[in-house]
């Protein structure tokens, strides 16, 4: 077999996997996501190292919904708040204090929720942002591969994850080592978690839009800039937002 068509044939019966296994997750992370909205809420993105397509998926994309808004450690030296040397240093995840810093760049309403992904959802920084979150509050969505997560020890000094936080979790259901075409009997190539937490995040969206339009709600959904009119719809969209989010 091409290993072209191995990894097809793969990552389609992983997919197919989540889709079964995660329908009814799926269905009700998309209710809270469409409640946020129906209140006028922004459904706030932070994720780390890979965990931040899974944000892009999401955030301000054609053909998806305005309300996103991507949490980005970038922001943090952009902003002034850190250094960028600070920002690249290999403990970075590990500082807690981060997550504080990162909060209080964004103006975050009371309606307002947040999806956090993260592979093995055990990173200091992102336990103490989603602890943060839920002192504050607000709902949290985990987006995590529940096998690495069971195999990797808590780093937070409260000795949580991720998933002892969060109020709904999403199973990728990837492997502990992600990639999925066998090289020698022993290493593998290709991963597929990202992958999968993309599609995740496109039946997220279908299934919002599906929630608010059987409420006969207007879905705010962005046009391409390629559609006549699209700048001045999207403009309408996210000018209720202003100030809330950013791309």
């Amino acid at each position: 077999m091409k290993n072209c068509k191995e990894f097809f044939e793969k990552t389609i019966a992983i997919i197919d996997n989540v889709a079964e296994l995660e329908r009814e997750t799926i269905y009700n992370a998309a209710k809270v996501m469409g409640d946020c909205m129906i209140d006028n809420g922004i459904v706030h993105l932070f994720g780390l190292n890979h965990g931040k397509e899974f944000a892009m998926e999401l955030g301000y994309r054609a053909g998806g919904l305005m309300p996103f808004h991507r949490v980005d450690v970038n922001d943090l030296a952009l902003r002034g708040v850190i250094q960028e040397s600070e920002l690249s240093a290999k403990d970075f995840s590990e500082n807690p204090e981060m997550a504080h810093k990162l909060f209080n760049l964004y103006r975050v309403e009371k309606e307002d929720m947040f999806i956090v992904v993260s592979d093995n959802g055990c990173e200091p920084i992102v336990v103490e942002f989603a602890k943060l979150v839920k002192e504050k509050g607000h709902k949290v969505i985990a987006v995590v591969s529940q096998n690495l997560v069971d195999v990797t020890d808590a780093r937070h000094s409260s000795n949580q994850k991720l998933t002892d936080i969060a109020d709904i979790v999403l199973n990728t259901h990837s492997n502990v080592k992600d990639a999925i075409i066998d090289i020698d009997g022993t290493h593998k190539m290709n991963q597929v978690n990202a992958i999968v937490g993309n599609v995740i995040a496109q039946m997220l969206t279908a299934e919002i839009y599906r929630y608010l339009t059987e409420k006969e709600l207007d879905c705010p959904v962005l046009l391409s800039v390629n559609v006549v009119g699209a700048d001045a719809h999207n403009k309408k969209l996210s000018s209720k937002y202003e100030g809330r989010w950013n791309s």
